[in-house]
């Protein structure tokens, strides 16, 4: 809980320290954002690790197939939002829409091998 807490207060004071400095030196400003994405990740750093290693976890207990679609999926899903959401802060509204629609299609071909064996599944258990 602490680390969350001390995650949320430097991106608090960042982004209050960046509302100020980009009228008036929007480089600074800029390093200042960079610099604190840098400390956040650092900070996050042994939670990144824990998931990570959760998901080697079950990666060895799940059908490597279905559990490879999966993390494709997912990885899609959060790549998508990233890159929509700084596409909308950058005024680029109709290129984050199209960065969106194009992610959920690339969730549905990662998905689609998962997709037909489920359904197939579904089928003989139907025979």
């Amino acid at each position: 809980m602490s680390a969350a807490v001390a995650v949320f207060g430097i991106a608090l004071f960042a982004a209050l320290l960046y509302a100020v400095l980009e009228k008036q030196a929007p480089a600074y400003a800029l390093l200042l954002s960079l610099g604190a994405a840098l400390v956040l990740l650092v900070r996050a750093g042994t939670s990144i690790r824990t998931v990570l290693s959760g998901i080697a976890r079950l990666a060895g207990q799940a059908d490597s197939g279905a559990f490879s679609c999966l993390v494709r999926s997912a990885a899609i899903v959060l790549l998508t939002d990233y890159t929509r959401t700084l596409c909308e802060e950058a005024g680029a509204e109709s290129l984050g829409w199209c960065v969106g629609l194009a992610g959920r299609c690339l969730v549905l071909a990662a998905a689609w091998p998962l997709l037909e064996e489920i359904l197939q599944t579904i089928g003989s258990i139907a025979r």
